[in-house]
């Protein structure tokens, strides 16, 4: 009689894994009451798992009523991301550490009050998401994890961006919204690397001219606050493609913004805007225009006609 091979792959529901994932998976199975699908992709549904040559390399585990995650997640040998939003969790098996793949960690809208200091063990940590938790502070060792890119702080009540952010030089992405921000600090432009700044639903209503140094800069969000310009220096974000001011205070479309012309998508409703800069009919880009929700007089010909061309060339317009 043959001895059971301790590589054989398992079958759960049609797919091959090998023991470690197979058992975890039941293990999770006890605490969410059903199977966890097999996924090709992540999808706005975020619950499942992606596997390939047996191995668990993604687990979306979004909305589960989850209070613990089993400490075999540990086994997971070359599993890199892990997204566990929306449940009730207050900490992770620390052993997670252990895997030398791992990347990307979502644990928003959860219930941890504090950031487990041994994050910073994380030897390929390129992602963290602590949004939306009661965190009591917001620990400045963060920035000793010298590999993130990505970083969300969103929905954590903070009336300032922390100073220990300035250190972090490779972050790519930088989330803020839906804090209590009433301004920037003019050190966000030693950020270099940022190609995204999300600033929305914030109490600001005076951006720092920094802001337009940051010329790797390519989607910027600031939507509902309460500003009312837009500083000249931001005429050289020419690699900008996604601008979202959506439910400020301007009353006045800077005419720079046609040098913007890499732009994609403009969305510019719900302000006090009366006309559009004649420079803007250079923007030859746009998939997505909005401008609904202002006080807007009849526009000049030449807007018209370009507004007219960008639909036939389908661009999203709501006016």
């Amino acid at each position: 009689m043959t001895e059971p091979n301790e590589n054989q792959l398992k079958d759960y529901y049609g797919t091959a894994l090998h023991k470690e994932e197979y058992e975890f998976l039941l293990s999770l199975e006890v605490l969410t009451g059903s199977q966890i699908p097999s996924l090709q992709n992540l999808n706005r549904n975020m619950y499942g798992f992606i596997a390939q040559k047996g191995r668990i390399l993604a687990l979306a585990l979004q909305g589960q009523a989850l209070e613990v995650i089993p400490e075999s997640i540990g086994d997971l040998k070359s599993l890199n991301y892990l997204w566990v939003a929306n449940n009730k969790l207050t900490n992770l098996p620390q052993n997670l550490t252990q895997l030398t793949a791992f990347s990307q960690l979502h644990i928003q809208y959860n219930g941890f009050t504090i950031v487990p200091e041994w994050f910073k063990d994380f030897t390929m940590l390129k992602a963290l998401n602590i949004g939306g938790n009661p965190l009591e502070e917001i620990p400045s060792w963060i920035s000793e994890i010298k590999t993130l890119e990505y970083l969300y702080l969103f929905g954590l009540n903070l009336q300032e961006i922390p100073e220990w952010v300035k250190l972090m030089t490779l972050l790519t992405r930088l989330v803020l919204y839906k804090n209590l921000l009433t301004e920037i600090p003019s050190w966000i432009s030693e950020l270099k690397n940022l190609r995204e700044l999300t600033l929305g639903d914030n109490l600001i209503s005076e951006l720092p001219d920094e802001i337009g140094n940051l010329r790797n800069l390519i989607e910027l969000s600031l939507y509902r606050n309460n500003l009312s310009n837009l500083p000249d220096s931001y005429k050289n974000l020419i690699n900008l493609q996604d601008l979202n001011i959506f439910g400020n205070k301007l009353s006045i479309l800077p005419e720079w913004i046609g040098n913007l012309s890499k732009l994609s998508n403009l969305i510019i409703s719900k302000n006090n805007l009366s006309e559009l800069p004649v420079s803007i009919i250079k923007l030859k880009n746009l998939r997505t225009f909005w401008l609904e929700e202002n006080n807007w007089k009849e526009f000049k010909p030449e807007i018209n006609s370009w507004m007219e061309e960008l639909k036939s060339n389908g661009c999203r317009i709501k006016n």
